[in-house]
């Protein structure tokens, strides 16, 4: 999967020993057991990785960042899941910008 660095992240990126051609080798079972043993010294029983991920594509659409740059850091593939969650998340907004289109077209016409 290949993912943008935003930020500082690339410098960071940049300063570390080159060991492999991936930033981050990944196994699926030292990721998740990382990720629980964080949740468990917090006591968090109902956070998935997932959520992350999904959170952190939310904050970016609330910032203006448009659907092709969010897939592009979040590394979603399909632009239809993230259409999917964008329009459950932020159906109110979704309505209230095609009202200011149509309002726009009828100025207009």
């Amino acid at each position: 999967m290949k993912v943008a660095l935003l930020g500082e992240a690339w410098d960071i990126v940049q300063r570390q020993p080159k060991k492999s051609e991936f930033i981050f080798p990944y196994n699926s079972t030292s990721v998740t057991a990382g990720f629980q043993r964080v949740r468990s010294k917090l006591g968090i029983k109902d956070l998935r990785y997932h959520d992350l991920r999904r959170e952190g594509a939310s904050r970016l659409f609330e910032a203006g960042f448009s659907i092709e740059e969010v897939a592009q850091v979040t590394g979603h593939r399909s632009l239809n899941v993230l259409w999917q969650v964008y329009t459950e998340l932020y159906p109110k907004s979704l309505h209230n910008r095609f009202e200011e289109l149509q309002k726009s077209r009828n100025k207009t016409s």
